[in-house]
């Protein structure tokens, strides 16, 4: 009888084990379940900086991936909450962005593009979605222009938000034309912050930069006194590369919290491409260091950067068919997992000690051999070797995009400010011709450009456009280089040219090369290339 009793306690034991074990197990997997199914929002809710990351409310490091809308001003039907929920149930993102251009019909002429912009936010809200807010500055430039309009609509953002911890103010999308972090931009966005913190103690604040927001070494070296700013870095992969990346490693090694709000698969104009192959070498960079982003855009312009094909819904649920191969690409990195380190160089999280530097000569993008074209450079004194690639896949556009990288093969220093450059072509146009720097290592705002006919038009060029540079580009080290200096022509009617008769064009200069077709003088001595 005894042993019976032990063997039915025994079972008894055994079965309420099992039981246990059974219920725990149901319990662990419904909470993995429901930790799958929060919302971004509910995952990570209030977020702030701390040394240089975006942390969520735990403190751990958090990177939001998502999309921007083009201008609400012309693509706002695309804006709602359906297209919203398919972003975030098929895509996967974890933030949206909303851009309200300032100018170019935006609000400063039409103030009720702010409606969209709470109809963004409430959709957001109720989505669980983090919402960037985007005072989207372009044609004008200087973020001061209108910057008691943008205090007082951040005021009235920050007034209905800033208790809501999904919102994100960017308080001026691309700062360009000649303004400075030190001189207009870091004045204006601590302005402006001082009007949203004044409501909003809490969420995150983007910096714009200079440059259309590529300067950020200069805000990484004067940063804001508040503690969650983050500074915006925006790249186009057919346009920016390596140098770009060195200024993130650069500013993260100075503890300043880097977001790239606005990135493109195409070149810097919209156009070009899609150059998939470098937007995966910045997804993987950006992925490895834990560093947000937001693509854009949202729309189904024609033109490569647009996400979606001409005549896409407007409220989501878009098949492959609906999707530009922009589109496609952008939708496979948002559902991807982030791989723990497959960017440059460096460990993930980690900038590399070294990450300041570009590559040497013929190094990036591979080397250039001049003597296929059966052209070779002609060095004369002080060692200078000017190196070219093109900029523009499409040589009968509307755009001249050479780029241009300076060496010093000489064993002393060159100023660069002794030095001019000579672009030459043939101008289709007969317009009043328009420059633009896209982006310089050396600074945008230290290399100027002027035009000229050529007193005896040659075969194949009648103009050229000559660069020079200010002081403060400095002097090229012995074997020292400039970096990409990336050039953009139009012609005042923004008609189309033929390149292909241009003597300073090389179509298949996919990296650069030695280019003696690109003359350079120093102190009026012509020391590179052959003039047409």
């Amino acid at each position: 009888m005894r042993k019976v009793l032990l063997k039915r306690l025994s079972l008894g034991l055994m079965a309420a084990l099992m039981l246990f074990s059974l219920n725990t197990g149901l319990f662990a997997g419904a909470s993995a379940a429901s930790a799958a199914s929060k919302t971004p929002v509910e995952r990570h809710g209030q977020l702030s900086v701390k040394n240089g990351r975006l942390v969520d409310q735990a403190g751990q490091p958090v990177q939001l991936k998502g999309i921007s809308s083009h201008g609400i001003q012309w693509y706002g039907d695309f804006v709602n909450e359906k297209a919203i929920r398919s972003l975030r149930d098929d895509w996967g993102i974890s933030v949206f962005r909303v851009a309200m251009y300032t100018e170019n019909d935006g609000y400063i002429s039409n103030p009720a593009l702010k409606k969209k912009v709470k109809e963004a936010v409430e959709a957001a809200r109720k989505l669980g979605v983090y919402v960037i807010i985007d005072w989207h500055i372009l044609s004008d430039g200087d973020p001061n222009k209108y910057k008691a309009k943008a205090k007082a609509f951040f005021s009235e953002m920050a007034g209905l938000y800033g208790k809501t911890p999904n919102v994100i103010y960017e308080l001026a999308n691309e700062p360009n034309g000649g303004v400075t972090w030190n001189g207009q931009i870091k004045p204006y966005i601590e302005e402006v912050s001082a009007v949203i913190r004044a409501k909003d103690p809490d969420n995150i604040i983007i910096a714009g930069t200079g440059t259309w927001s590529q300067d950020i070494q200069d805000a990484a070296d004067n940063p804001v006194a508040d503690a969650n700013t983050m500074y915006a870095l925006h790249f186009y992969a057919g346009t920016h590369g390596k140098a770009l990346r060195d200024r993130i490693d650069y500013a993260l090694r100075k503890k300043a919290a880097i977001f790239v709000s606005e990135w493109g698969t195409s070149d810097a104009l919209g156009s070009g491409g899609p150059f998939l192959s470098e937007a995966k070498v910045w997804i993987d960079f950006l992925n490895s260091r834990k560093i947000s982003w937001v693509n854009w855009s949202l729309s189904d312009k024609g033109e490569t950067s647009a996400a979606l094909l001409p005549g896409a819904s407007k409220t989501g649920n878009w098949p492959d068919s609906q999707l530009s191969p922009s589109g496609r690409f952008v939708k496979k990195e948002l559902l991807r997992k982030s791989p723990a380190n497959n960017g440059d160089s460096g460990k993930a999280g980690k900038a590399p000690a070294n990450g300041t530097g570009s590559s040497k000569p013929g190094k990036e993008g591979g080397n250039g051999n001049s003597k296929k074209d059966g052209i070779s450079g002609k060095k004369e004194t002080g060692g200078i070797v000017l190196q070219y690639r093109n900029g523009d896949a499409n040589p009968s556009d509307n755009a001249i995009r050479p780029v241009l990288n300076i060496v010093n093969t000489g064993q002393t220093a060159v100023s660069l400010s002794d030095l001019k450059i000579r672009y030459y072509y043939s101008d289709e146009s007969r317009q009043k011709q328009q420059f633009f720097v896209d982006w310089a290592k050396i600074g945008s705002s230290n290399v100027n450009g002027s035009f000229a006919a050529m007193s005896a038009p040659a075969a194949r060029a009648d103009h050229y456009v000559e660069l020079s540079f200010g002081k403060a580009a400095g002097s090229l080290p012995a074997g020292g280089e400039s970096g990409d200096i990336q050039l953009r022509i139009h012609p005042a009617d923004w008609s189309n040219y033929n390149e292909t008769n241009d003597y300073s064009y090389a179509g298949n200069a996919n990296s650069f090369k030695d280019w003696n077709r690109v003359t350079v003088y120093k102190n009026g001595t012509l020391v590179w290339g052959v003039e047409p």
